[in-house]
């Protein structure tokens, strides 16, 4: 594999299998996969919050990591949808997926944010209940404006989701992981819609809330508002699964307080989920790229490259520093070529007893090739 842009100023190689391109809303991402789908290169990607990262840090701009014959095979499908035919158009897009290749050592997926749950519910279908290990992210743009995009071929969709198919004779490794601790504060969602969480303990979701961070919404409680900096490093957890005595979260970001006193989150809840306030640090944001590579590579004897989703809310947080991600996460898979995109939303797999793909916020994962 290599890392490859037109603007790095070297030849396109001529046998190459598939291309994933990731790139920031301003950047000429048009050319990059018009002159890779006309190569016969199988093209599939996202844009990218604010960069991207590569192994010299995180850019503005279009790249793409490239697949020649002999690395990982690739299918690559993709839909245009939105929240209301999405499961239906997941299950569908997994049914042609498989007749190009029938079962998959890692699905890699990139959505428009708003449905990724009924995405995941349509593969999950598609597959009988038992679906490969799934790991990608939300398309993001620089400032929530809607002008992130899907890449499917030439195409850029503005709503809609890739679906990618990889298969290799070496092993494929991936994981999934939070990088934020529970703390002593929980409730119990007594009221909820998709991604409306109305009340904790039947009482306001954004008085509660509040309540646990100190106050840090006080100004937001009578008119509402986007809340989305005072919210990044205290996310509200759930309990999904148990590795003997480690429980294991997934992460839901709070962006948005009602004026009703909901709040508006990037990931769905259900009544009766019971929900902790998740504890961060800046630090911990740059270790948990240390931990999606060695969890991923834990088994590798050689990586010969790798993709990297890291949530775009947490580059909000890292800020100038953002590039040491790329730097971390270089180191721990020895210099191999890597792609990664800063995203709205994370999918992974939580491997175990009970392997299950999974929409979480705030998180990271990570695909690694041998």
């Amino acid at each position: 594999m290599e890392l490859w842009s037109a603007a790095l100023g070297t030849p396109l190689a001529r046998d190459v299998q598939w291309a994933l391109v990731h790139s920031t809303v301003d950047a000429d991402h048009v050319a990059l996969r018009r002159e890779l789908a006309a190569s016969g290169a199988v093209v599939f990607g996202a844009t990218s919050f604010r960069g991207v990262f590569i192994p010299d840090g995180f850019e503005r701009g279009a790249f793409a990591l490239l697949g020649r014959a002999g690395d990982p095979t690739a299918v690559s499908v993709s839909r245009r949808t939105d929240g209301r035919t999405a499961r239906s158009a997941a299950v569908s897009a997994a049914q042609e997926l498989r007749r190009g290749m029938d079962r998959p050592d890692v699905l890699l997926l990139y959505a428009t944010p708003g449905f990724e749950e009924r995405v995941l519910e349509g593969i999950d279908e598609a597959f009988g209940g038992s679906p490969p290990p799934l790991y990608g992210g939300s398309a993001a743009d620089d400032d929530l404006s809607g002008q992130w995009r899907v890449f499917a071929g030439s195409e850029a969709l503005e709503s809609g989701f890739v679906l990618v198919g990889f298969t290799s004779k070496a092993p494929v490794h991936g994981s999934f992981v939070a990088g934020y601790n529970p703390g002593s504060r929980r409730g119990k969602v007594t009221s909820a819609s998709g991604r409306v969480l109305r009340k904790i303990d039947g009482r306001p979701a954004a008085e509660v809330y509040d309540e646990w961070l100190g106050g840090a919404l006080s100004a937001f409680r009578e008119q509402g508002g986007v809340v989305l900096g005072e919210t990044t490093m205290h996310p509200l957890g759930r309990v999904v699964d148990r590795v003997g005595a480690i429980k294991r979260y997934v992460l839901t970001h709070p962006h948005r307080v009602e004026p009703d006193g909901s709040l508006a989150l990037f990931a769905d809840v259900a009544e009766g989920d019971e929900l902790v306030l998740m504890v961060g640090s800046r630090e911990a944001l740059f270790d948990r790229t240390d931990q999606v590579a060695a969890r991923a590579g834990r088994s590798a004897d050689r990586v010969s490259g790798a993709i990297l989703v890291y949530c775009g809310g947490c580059v909000g947080v890292t800020g100038d520093a953002t590039g040491e991600v790329s730097k971390r996460f270089g180191a721990r898979i020895d210099g191999a070529p890597f792609l990664g995109a800063a995203t709205f939303g994370e999918q992974g797999c939580f491997t175990g007893p009970t392997p299950t793909n999974r929409h979480g916020n705030l998180m990271a994962d990570a695909i690694l090739f041998e």
